[in-house]
């Protein structure tokens, strides 16, 4: 009897302290094969029109060009984005070269990762079971989704963040004849929609996990990442990237 309750605690002990590591290694040290961004606070109000001329959008750090999401080098378009807060509300911003522009899905929650797209994954409390999917294309259709993993089907179409969202185009859409330069995307959406947040509004240093992508069709099929899953999949969490909210105004 002596035996088995030895035996007994003696699982219990190593089961007690691999949980404690998986969670360390969770929750623990920020991971440095990731993409880390630091959102620092708007220097005062944004207007969500796309065309990111506001002090705030200017004095904003960029997370610096996308990579292919396969992690194998820079994409022939160029993506690169930034993010910004107040206690209101999250912000992002894209900024894609296209020189051929293409969409056709106009409306709401239309399956747009099949054309042309920017999208933005947020995992709040980083425990990669749930996230919030946000996603635009060039015509400023809007898609969002509240997904659980694993994968299930869900009636995203009742599912309506109150986001706002703008797109500025430089060229024209569905003409190949001619040279676009590419397009902008600005949105911004309720912080307190991120319902899974360890505090709201965040606290100083708080850490949540987020990826951005973009989906680009003409001329060259491409996808790409802020922080490259490294394989096809653009749902994959363990992969996303890491944001620190920062109470520094942008610029500082």
């Amino acid at each position: 009897m002596k035996r088995n309750l030895l035996s007994s605690l003696v699982l219990m002990s190593i089961f007690i302290a691999l949980s404690f590591l998986g969670l360390t290694r969770s929750r623990g040290k920020s991971d440095p094969d990731i993409s880390h961004y630091v959102v620092k606070k708007t220097l005062g109000p944004i207007t969500v029109d796309g065309r990111l001329d506001e002090p705030s959008w200017k004095a904003a750090a960029s997370t610096g060009p996308f990579l292919l999401n396969d992690g194998k080098g820079h994409p022939k378009s160029k993506t690169e984005a930034k993010i910004l807060w107040n206690d209101q509300d999250l912000y992002f911003a894209f900024e894609c070269e296209d020189s051929d522009i293409f969409a056709t899905m106009k409306d709401r929650d239309q399956h747009l990762w099949e054309e042309e797209v920017c999208e933005i994954f947020i995992d709040p409390d980083g425990d990669q079971k749930n996230y919030i999917e946000l996603e635009v294309n060039p015509l400023g259709t809007f898609l969002d989704l509240f997904v659980l993993r694993p994968i299930v089907p869900i009636p995203y179409e009742s599912y309506n963040i109150p986001a706002k969202w703008a797109v500025k185009v430089q060229g024209t859409v569905n003409n190949s004849s001619d040279q676009d330069k590419g397009w902008t995307l600005e949105l911004s959406m309720p912080l307190r929609e991120a319902v899974t947040a360890p505090n709201l509004p965040p606290k100083e240093g708080d850490k949540w996990r987020l990826n951005l992508y973009r989906i680009e069709k003409r001329p060259l099929e491409e996808y790409s990442a802020w922080s490259p899953t490294l394989n096809p999949s653009y749902h994959t969490p363990a992969r996303f990237g890491e944001i620190t909210f920062s109470t520094q105004k942008a610029g500082q």
